[in-house]
């Protein structure tokens, strides 16, 4: 599925950008619309809103998705996951955040668009040295 994996590039491109709005425009406004980040559930508005206020603190982000297997569930859902590398630098502090973890997602084709209707996420922080 050649079309989601493109869509999980530009999905990672705007995330390396700091472009809130060009990753938020990668997932769908419909009801039915839910991600698990870290094992709490949010809405499309509640996930934008998060994603808008953090992405402008942020002085520079490096991310990686790697091992990504997309698997079609038919003509209009494909499912998404793999892993990912991320290092975050937070603005004002200078601190670099290093995160790793498993994400997956659930595409749906919306019009000419994949979008996500739903997915999760877990990133634990690196251990601490």
């Amino acid at each position: 599925m050649a079309a989601v994996s493109a869509r999980v590039r530009s999905f990672e491109a705007a995330e390396c950008a700091r472009d809130a709005d060009g990753l938020v425009a990668h997932y769908a406004t419909v009801p039915e619309f839910y991600f698990y980040h870290d094992g709490r559930r949010a809405t499309h508005d509640l996930m934008a809103a998060g994603v808008r206020k953090a992405l402008p603190a942020v002085r520079s982000l490096d991310v990686t998705y790697a091992d990504l297997e997309v698997s079609p569930l038919g003509s209009e859902y494909a499912l998404a996951s793999a892993t990912f590398k991320r290092d975050i630098v937070m603005e004002g502090t200078g601190t670099t955040i290093r995160q790793q973890g498993g994400v997956s997602w659930l595409w749906r084709k919306i019009g000419a668009q994949w979008l996500i209707v739903q997915g999760h996420i877990s990133h634990p922080l690196e251990p601490a040295k």
